[in-house]
């Protein structure tokens, strides 16, 4: 799965641009004004977003299967088997609530969308939607996240689910001829992840028109992948149960029905809560501005952890990725080419360890939590060992519509089962992430 050449090299020229203009800073000893951080913020969220669309077109490219097919003509002309799920959800809960609807109109959307599904499915349209749409939502989903195609996923078929692991090393001995070699008994543990549910509900107010609904699908769609994949990055790296003094709401107490609050409190603890919370010594109050020690100084705290860059990942917030562009050892795109395709988001590496830009990851106090209610002003920065670490699905997205005849609206119900969980099963001494917070001179 690579970018085209072309595609690869637009977005190579960005990343130049954006260093050369910060580097003419540095060396005039100018800091860039709020406004330039914020300009320059903006191009990188624009670059992330053309080189995930140009990953998109290369895996579309490459794997032609069903649920890409598009319909050829008629007023569903351009949509494909996801767009008609939705618009085939809002059909069904017309029908399931026509009081007050003319059936003459329901008839004619239903065989209009079956036609539609037809046209993409060699005459099997309806059933294959119903298996396909998962899929192809979650592609898109996929495509979207940052942090959450750096660990390994696990379906999970109950819940919870364990997976068993073999702890320790062999011991190995000197060989002698007809001589039985000696055992080694291995320590044996398991990993158990435990799925929680997320639930989001939309009202439609709107036409219930068939034209008006065909309008809408394409941003209802666009805004579900969008939406879906930032609370998941959103989850991974700063769910935190605690109620009181949470690491993303400090000095105040929420809860599970607190719009844009609640959801950290979905059952499992993420990233940062490791070593900000669970175990300490793991992260380092840097109080200072960037610097190429800063890497090494988070780095060499997680000990044979961190000795193998393939399995580490680190992840920072807009601001300290912009003022890490002035160190020595940090390479940007632009110098590292085809190889900076590892993950999704990636735009550059330190001593071959990639680093991704995640807006899920917001600047904070000098604590290193985010105060309730107001704007953080130093950055941080996450090191983690992507081996230790599993993401599970009991459900992936799933997506329901109602209609409500006494508001005249479509409640879009959106719901996934997920679990985070890593692998040592002790929080407390795990050693495999850690976290430099109070880097200063990033706001």
């Amino acid at each position: 799965m690579s970018i085209g050449t072309q595609e690869l090299e637009v977005i190579k020229q960005e990343v130049a641009e954006v260093r050369s203009f910060y580097d003419e800073r540095i060396k005039e000893s100018v800091q860039p004004l709020r406004e330039e951080n914020e300009r320059i913020a903006g191009q990188i969220r624009s670059i992330q977003e053309r080189w995930k669309a140009a990953e998109k077109q290369a895996i579309l490219a490459q794997h032609r299967s069903p649920e890409q097919a598009k319909v050829p003509f008629g007023k569903y002309k351009g949509l494909d088997l996801l767009d008609l799920a939705l618009v085939r959800s809002l059909l069904n809960a017309q029908v399931r609530q026509p009081s007050g609807l003319n059936p003459r109109m329901l008839e004619e959307w239903d065989l209009a969308l079956k036609n539609a599904m037809d046209s993409t499915t060699s005459g099997s349209g309806d059933e294959l939607v119903s298996t396909q749409e998962a899929a192809a939502l979650w592609m898109d989903v996929n495509l979207e996240t940052m942090v959450l195609s750096l660990f390994s996923r696990v379906d999970m078929p109950t819940n919870p689910f364990e997976i068993p692991l073999q702890l320790g090393d062999v011991n190995w001995y000197p060989g002698a001829e007809n001589v039985s070699p000696t055992a080694t008994a291995l320590a044996t543990s398991k990993q158990t992840l435990t799925a929680h549910e997320l639930v989001g509900q939309v009202p439609w107010s709107l036409s219930l028109d068939e034209d008006a609904v065909i309008a809408m699908a394409e941003e209802v769609r666009r805004s579900l992948v969008r939406n879906t994949a930032e609370v998941i990055d959103d989850l991974l790296l700063n769910a935190d149960t605690t109620v009181t003094n949470n690491i993303n709401a400090d000095g105040a107490t929420i809860s599970a029905s607190d719009a844009g609050k609640g959801h950290w409190l979905i059952g499992f603890d993420g990233l940062i809560h490791q070593p900000l919370v669970d175990n300490p010594s793991q992260a380092n109050n840097h109080g200072a501005g960037v610097s190429d020690d800063m890497f090494n100084e988070v780095r060499v705290k997680l000990g044979r952890y961190g000795a193998r860059p393939s399995d580490l990942a680190y992840i920072t917030d807009p601001n300290t990725y912009i003022r890490a562009l002035s160190t020595e050892n940090f390479r940007t795109l632009d110098k590292l080419g085809p190889n900076a395709t590892l993950l999704t988001g990636q735009l550059g590496a330190v001593e071959g360890i990639p680093v991704l830009v995640s807006e899920q990851m917001k600047l904070a106090d000098i604590d290193g939590k985010v105060t309730s209610g107001s704007t953080g002003t130093t950055g941080r920065l996450l090191l983690v060992n992507r081996t230790q670490w599993r993401v599970g699905f009991r459900r992936e997205l799933s997506i329901e519509t109602e209609r409500d005849i006494q508001k005249r609206q479509n409640v879009m119900v959106v719901s996934m089962r997920l679990a985070f969980a890593e692998r040592s099963g002790n929080r407390a001494t795990a050693t495999h992430t850690a976290m430099q917070y109070n880097i200063t001179g990033v706001a």
